[in-house]
Parts: C-alpha cells; sequence; structure tokens
C-alpha cells in the first residue's frame, strides 16, 4: 500500500516534520542520580529517529524542585542537564528528526518523600492518595499555589524550556495531559480556586497562557511550543470533551500544535486508558483527536492511543481525524516500524503486544524491556557489538519463536541459516493466537517473524525434524537446539477421561458450557477469560497463594478487570482431589472437599522442556546451543530474548 498521507510533510510553526508519525512522549527510569541522562538513555530516543520517526520527544523532564513525582526524572530546569541533553538531541538530530523535550510538573500528586517531605503543590488543597512508587499509600493534602509560588512556576517553565533550546532541541511540549499541574488548572474537580485562575474556563487557561506567553519571551518566537492535553479526564466531575475542545481554542493562538490523550494517572482504575492493554480496540483516543481538530483547523493536531497498523494511521489522517500520529510502546517494540511501512514491508513490522513488559520492567526493575524486541534497552550495547567471527553454517531446530528469533539474528550477521520446523508451519505454542481476539498481536508476532526469515533468504525446511542423522547430513558449524516443551500433565486420579483436555486444545474444542481449568498460571487465567468471553461459565482452581503469579504487574491489573468484567471464578489455594465424568473434586487448604460441575476440564499445570530431544542433540555438531523453552521454560520475551543471544554468541572469541 502507498501511504501518500503519512509520508507528507507537516509544519509545526516554524518546523518542518519529514513524514506524519512522531514518537510519542517517553521517559527512562535508569537515568542518572543527578536528573542528567546516560548513553543508555540517549542511545534510546536516537534509535527511534533511526528507524524513521519524525519527531523525537523526550518525556518527563521536570522544570522544577517541588514537581518530582518518583524519583528518577531528568531535572531540567538545572544546568547540569545540558551536556546530557545536548548529546540526546544530537543523537536524534543525526537521522533527520526533529528533536522535543516535553515540559512537566507533578503537581498536587508529588509524593512528599520527592519533595524535601514538603506538602506537594497544586491549584487547590485537594486530598490526594499517592501509591506511585511507594512502599504502602501516602494520605495527603496538596496545598494551594499563591500567585508568587505561581509566579515562580511559570518563570521555571520558561527558564526550563530556554534550557531546553540551548541543549539543541527544536521545540517544547508542555504536558497538561494526565493530571499533571498545568492540567489539574484546567479541570474542574481540582481547581476550585476563586481568582482569576479559577472559576470560568479563560480563568483556568490563564496558568497555561502565562506560561506559553514567558516561554515566548525567554526562548522567541520562532522556537514551536506544543500542549499535550487530556480529550477527557475520564471522570464525572472531571474535564470532559466539549471544554477540552474550548480550552485548545483559546490556547490554539498562542501555541504551535496539540497533542491530545485522555485519562489521569492518579486514577489508577484508568491505566487501560492511558496505556491500552490488549483487550482494547486500537486507535480508542482519535476521537478526542478528532473533536479537537474539528474545532481547531490553523495547527496540527496529534492522535495517539495503541496505535500500530500503518494502514490504520493512513485512514486516521487521510480522514482529518488528526495531523499527526504518535507512537509510543509500538516504537519500543518495532523502532523501525516508519521505515519498514515506507519501503512496503508492512508484514514485517513487530507489533506491539500491549502486554506491560515494557512498563512493568521500567517501575520494578528500573529499566525497560520488551516481549518482542530484544534490543530494547540495549541500544547502546548494540553499537559497539562486534561483527560475526566468520560466515558459519546455522542449523536451527525448531520453529517457534526463539527458533525463528535465532535464525533472523543469525542471518542478519551474515550467516548461512536453515531452520527445521518437523510441523508444517511456524510459530509452535504460539499459533493458538490466531483463534483469540486479544492474543492476535501475538499471532502476528510470528508472522513478522515468518516475514523476516523469507526476506533474509532463511532456507526454511517444514515438516522436518532434526535428528543426530540429519546434522551429520547437513555438517552445520553450529547447531542451534530450540526444540520447545511439552505440557505437564498432573498425576490425578481421573485426569485420563475423555472430558479432560490440555491447554492448548481449548481453543479448538467444543467444551460445552462450563468448564473448570486446573492451573491458574498466566496461560490458564487467559485462557479462561478467552472461554468466558465466549459465553463459557468458567471456574479456575490454583493451588498457590496467587493466580497469574507469572504476569507482569500492570498485566495483571488489566487481567483482574477482565476477571470481573466476565465473571469467572478464580479459587486460590485449591487443589483438584480427583476427575469425575461431571467435574471435579477440589480440596481448599483446609482440606475440605467440594464439588464443581463441568464438561469439560482444562489443564494448565505448566509445561517441561523436551530435554530427551535436546540431550540427543548435543553431541551432533560442533558447536551446541539449547535455548528457549527447551532450556528453560519460559514467556514470550525468555524465549525471543534466548534466541537472539543464542545468534548473537556465534563464534564470539
Amino acid at each position: 500500500m502507498r501511504f501518500e498521507k503519512l509520508f507528507t510533510p507537516v509544519k509545526i510553526g516554524n518546523l518542518t516534520l519529514k513524514n506524519r508519525v512522531v514518537s510519542s512522549p517517553t521517559s527512562q527510569n535508569d537515568i542518572n542520580p543527578d536528573g542528567t541522562l546516560n548513553p543508555y538513555n540517549c542511545a534510546y530516543y536516537a534509535r527511534k529517529a533511526r528507524g524513521g520517526a519524525a519527531m523525537v520527544t523526550v518525556g518527563d523532564c521536570i522544570v522544577h524542585p517541588s514537581g518530582k513525582s518518583h524519583p528518577n526524572h531528568i531535572m531540567i530546569r538545572s544546568s547540569n542537564c545540558l551536556h546530557s541533553l545536548m548529546r540526546c538531541a544530537e543523537g536524534i538530530h543525526r537521522f533527520n528528526a526533529v528533536a522535543c523535550c516535553q515540559l512537566s510538573h507533578g503537581g498536587m500528586t508529588c509524593n512528599p518523600e520527592f519533595i524535601g517531605s514538603e506538602r506537594p503543590w497544586g491549584p487547590s488543597e485537594h486530598p490526594v492518595t499517592i501509591g506511585f512508587q511507594t512502599e504502602k499509600a501516602v494520605q495527603t493534602t496538596s496545598r494551594e499555589l499563591t500567585e508568587d509560588m505561581i509566579e515562580e512556576l511559570v518563570e521555571s517553565f520558561a527558564l526550563s524550556a530556554l534550557n531546553a533550546k540551548r541543549s539543541y532541541f527544536d521545540m517544547v511540549q508542555l504536558h497538561a495531559g494526565h493530571g499533571w499541574l498545568i492540567g489539574q488548572f484546567f479541570s474542574p474537580n481540582i481547581n476550585k480556586r476563586t481568582d482569576r485562575f479559577g472559576g470560568n474556563t479563560e480563568n483556568r487557561c490563564r496558568f497555561a497562557l502565562m506560561i506559553i506567553e514567558r516561554i515566548r519571551e525567554r526562548c522567541g518566537a520562532g522556537f514551536p511550543v506544543e500542549l499535550r492535553i487530556n480529550g477527557s479526564d475520564y471522570l464525572p466531575d472531571g474535564l470532559q470533551t466539549e471544554e477540552a475542545v474550548k480550552i485548545c481554542g483559546i490556547l490554539a493562538p498562542h501555541i504551535d500544535s496539540i497533542h491530545v490523550s485522555a485519562s489521569v494517572h492518579y486514577d489508577r482504575t484508568q491505566q487501560d486508558i492511558m496505556q491500552s492493554s490488549m483487550f482494547m480496540q486500537r486507535g480508542h483516543l482519535l476521537k478526542y483527536a478528532a473533536a479537537v481538530k474539528e474545532a481547531v483547523k490553523n495547527i496540527p493536531v496529534t492522535a495517539v492511543g495503541g496505535f500500530s497498523d500503518p494502514v490504520m494511521m493512513e485512514k486516521a489522517l487521510t480522514e482529518g481525524k488528526a495531523d499527526i500520529i504518535a507512537l509510543g510502546r509500538q516504537l519500543v517494540a518495532d523502532p523501525d516500524t516508519v521505515n519498514k511501512a515506507k519501503s512496503g514491508n508492512c508484514d514485517r513490522i513487530r507489533t506491539c503486544l500491549r502486554c506491560g513488559t515494557c512498563q512493568s520492567h521500567r517501575f520494578m526493575n528500573g529499566a525497560i524491556r520488551c516481549s518482542v524486541n530484544p534490543e530494547t534497552g540495549y541500544e547502546y550495547e548494540v553499537r559497539f557489538m562486534p561483527p560475526a567471527q566468520g560466515k558459519k553454517r546455522v542449523l536451527t531446530a525448531g520453529g517457534g519463536p526463539c527458533g525463528m528469533q535465532a535464525a533472523v539474528t543469525a542471518a542478519r550477521r551474515g550467516h548461512d541459516v536453515t531452520l527445521c520446523e518437523k510441523s508444517g508451519v511456524l510459530g509452535g505454542a504460539l499459533n493458538f493466537a490466531e483463534a483469540v481476539p486479544f492474543k492476535r498481536d501475538l499471532y502476528a508476532l510470528i508472522r513478522s517473524l515468518e516475514a523476516e526469515l523469507r526476506s533474509l533468504k532463511v532456507d526454511l525446511r517444514y515438516n522436518t525434524q532434526v535428528t543426530p542423522e540429519l546434522v551429520m547430513t547437513e555438517g552445520p558449524d553450529v547447531l542451534i537446539a530450540a526444540v520447545g516443551a511439552v505440557n505437564i500433565w498432573p498425576s490425578i486420579p481421573g485426569i485420563n477421561k475423555k472430558n479432560v483436555i490440555a491447554v492448548d486444545r481449548a481453543y479448538k474444542t467444543d467444551t460445552g458450557d462450563a468448564v473448570v481449568m486446573i492451573g491458574g498460571g498466566l496461560c490458564g487465567i487467559e485462557t479462561a477469560l478467552y472461554l468466558a468471553m465466549n459465553g463459557k461459565k468458567v471456574t479456575v482452581i490454583e493451588m498457590a497463594e496467587k493466580y497469574a503469579a507469572d504476569a507482569n504487574f500492570r498485566h495483571i491489573q488489566s487481567i483482574d478487570r477482565e476477571l470481573a468484567a466476565c465473571g469467572v471464578s478464580v479459587k486460590t489455594e485449591t487443589r483438584c482431589v480427583a476427575v469425575t465424568d461431571d467435574g471435579i473434586k477440589a480440596a481448599g487448604k483446609d482440606g475440605i472437599e467440594f464439588f464443581i460441575p463441568a464438561d469439560t476440564i482444562v489443564v494448565s499445570a505448566g509445561m517441561k522442556p523436551l530435554s530427551s530431544e535436546v540431550e540427543a542433540l548435543r553431541d551432533a555438531g560442533p558447536e551446541f546451543v539449547a535455548a528457549g523453552n527447551c532450556s528453560a521454560v519460559g514467556t514470550v520475551r525468555a524465549a525471543i530474548v534466548s534466541g537472539y543471544n543464542a545468534a548473537i554468541n556465534i563464534a564470539v572469541v
């Protein structure tokens, strides 16, 4: 498909963006303790520019010490940041992209622990519960800003913008969405002031207008300013779309572009709105950008909200619902999304799974990682990776995600690669995802890997099991075993009855109306959701204290909401005692037995590596690596990373 609109330049102020896809503002938790960026952070942003994004926005740059909502912010007001910001901007410019800096202040949601034990600043006094990166929830009340404090913040925004300009950033974005300070002034349920900064819509815009005017004074009229705003706060008494559009109309003559998002971060039930989960429709926030675009004609409007498909982006632009599309997690999953679309290789785009891995790793472990991109967080190291030590003949056994990634990586590094799959289709255990609406992006991952393999001229052999005899015949220099794992079948009386099936068969079996799932790990829980969404009455029993213990914390938040919505019953600390013809006998931790009726019992008791197949191949080739589930059963990310590492380490001296 030709993307005429997507690759038409667009202007923001006096800047020309080479296309209409930009990198949404993202931030890093592994910045330096003094609030400066390190080479890893700079390489992360530069990689998005290298992949074709027309603009890359560095998020979470805090303009004042009172504005910290968590410990890891870029403190842009400090001149100490200039050197690292300059390196970051230069890295973005190297690939002909615009460098933008997001200016923020957390307002009433700042944790006193991070701002000198002071009460957080806000438009008005307001009770606040803060539970972001804290051991336990913090209850406090925000302090109403005086006019002197407002003036101090206005000046801090302006001086921070000047620091961005001095660091060679091309423009700034004011973060007035997601419940940050400027957005708190906009919000009628937060801003209860009775002076010139509160009351009617015009007064609630005054703080933002003062900031914009002061930035113009400090940086000049030729330094563009973008506003990020909520199209809705998703609160009954918060900012609604009609008033958000009115605010945009008031501010439009004073700014150069508008970026429209939605939701507030201090309402934890809204996480799936701000960062849509796999259970949600893509482009779910486009309607808010479209509403603003209908009213604001003279400056570009940016839409955000789970976009990944260039065809969908092109449609939104062609229909006039937005002028620019912002990608956040999609450029984490595949920073080359834009370049692949432009070159006609959309089939090779790795779609973001919206699984929450990136966010969970960022907040729990301090550094971002991705389920489908093994180089996320390693952009700096990859730049210095040594070349392959001569061309090798590589044979990969197994066409699941691990084997496919291993073959892709080995071929990219110049090796001669053959991949053998014992079945007639690539994808292994992930092929089930084709039938599951909220897992179709997982199926798309397999298809994109397959397209990459074909583009790299990998020799694909279907219905071919790798045996020692085959290895001897082929004579590879390197053998990578990625043969996978098999379901664990627990030793339970009646487990072999006809009404019992393995979890991977649940997607293609008539299970009847009532189902019991034995095993409440992530696989079992997601299968239970699928069945419940298809009208089944599902009960899950799990021996452990928690269900889906192998899920990351962001995904489990989404799962909890879906379980409640679908009516799935989950019984933890419960074991199956026996299977009968019409259900199971179960027992809780008290040992008391009870009966759960079911038409079908689905077993999801985990997987075990195909160790015997691995051992049969271990001595078959001169260089051998076991990777993925046949080495250690794990997540999709673990399989992708394992395959990548197996190929990277070929013949490294």
